[in-house]
């Protein structure tokens, strides 16, 4: 019931509360696994507070798809436009206020029949780190603990008149770790881009070359700008970079659990060139997830299908192909 998000300031680990909050979790996991929140940035920074994410629109005005403020993951498989507006009846009663902790999630309702709280994509993380009291929210879950210095440094971000963090805080990509729940009928991962005039990050990030041609004279306009949105957000170096498929990802480790040690578990698949382990770069703690690349892909194939579900240091990690550009092989 666990996903990691991978953010342009810090990685995230969101455990969902999917007995006592079913609606809020199953919702929050789609979305997610769809693809919707790829791109989006964080807003409403208020310090000690909270943040919020899931608005489409913030940060995104210039972008063609996904043209709308909120909607449930009902909606967003519904519609073939990509968001229908649908939103969902919540698992829980109408509660004005609710009191949250530093690192708890909840989705941001609003009330229709009378008193029936309703949701959408909108959400946010409680920055209090005593606890407060916030209006029109469902709490259904909370960040790790490794995960808490992340949003302390987010709560000290300046911020606009808006309230929007000056340097952009973005989803780059959102990991399923587990998800107990079937996909909605018409689920479908949706496609978006990052639009470049929108975008608050670092200028030495941003590399924007455009109207390219190759050597037959066919542009590579498409195809260089998803590239160079993937060094905006810092997934690849430079662009001309190509992910490796080679590149297993590995999560819900031990904190425990050094490099090494999956050197000498993994290395009866084949030969390993490297092996990552992430961590927070402020305290250093493991953030239970890494990569592990293979000298071959059908190493890769192999180790991927044999260490499913397999305990390591008393924890049942989860391997994947690598969805993420973060590690890769340079084409020579």
């Amino acid at each position: 019931m666990s996903v990691l998000l991978e953010t342009t300031k810090g990685d995230l680990v969101v455990d969902t509360d999917c007995e006592a909050y079913p609606v809020e979790a199953f919702n929050f996991l789609k979305l997610c696994k769809s693809g919707f929140f790829r791109y989006q940035c964080f807003y409403n920074l208020q310090k000690s507070f909270s943040i919020e994410c899931g608005d489409a629109l913030v940060g995104n005005n210039l972008r063609d798809s996904l043209r709308f403020h909120s909607t449930s993951i009902q909606g967003l498989a519904a519609s073939e436009k990509q968001g229908s507006g649908q939103l969902l009846r919540s698992s829980a009663p109408f509660q004005k206020t609710r009191r949250a902790q530093l690192g708890d999630v909840a989705f941001l309702t609003s009330i229709v029949e009378g008193h029936v709280p309703v949701l959408g994509s909108k959400f946010m993380f409680s920055l209090a780190e005593d606890g407060n009291t916030y209006e029109d929210v469902v709490v259904f879950g909370k960040v790790t603990a490794e995960s808490l210095g992340v949003l302390q440094d987010w709560s000290n971000q300046t911020v606009d008149k808006e309230c929007r963090p000056e340097v952009d805080i973005r989803i780059k990509n959102a990991y399923i770790l587990h998800d107990p729940f079937p996909d909605p009928e018409g689920f479908k991962l949706v496609e978006v881009g990052l639009p470049l005039e929108d975008v608050r990050l670092p200028p030495e990030m941003i590399a924007i070359e455009t109207n390219k041609l190759d050597s037959t004279g066919k542009s590579l306009g498409s195809m260089h700008s998803k590239e160079v949105t993937l060094e905006i957000l810092g997934d690849i170096p430079h662009v001309g970079i190509k992910p490796s498929d080679r590149v297993l990802f590995i999560c819900k480790l031990n904190p425990m659990t050094k490099a090494k040690d999956l050197a000498v578990i993994f290395h009866r698949f084949g030969t390993i060139d490297t092996i990552e382990i992430v961590h927070d770069k402020e305290t250093g703690a493991s953030l239970c997830y890494g990569f592990i690349e293979f000298a071959d892909n059908k190493s890769c194939e192999m180790a991927y299908f044999k260490m499913e579900g397999v305990l390591i240091d008393d924890r049942r990690v989860h391997v994947d192909f690598c969805q993420s550009s973060k590690k890769i092989t340079q084409q020579h």
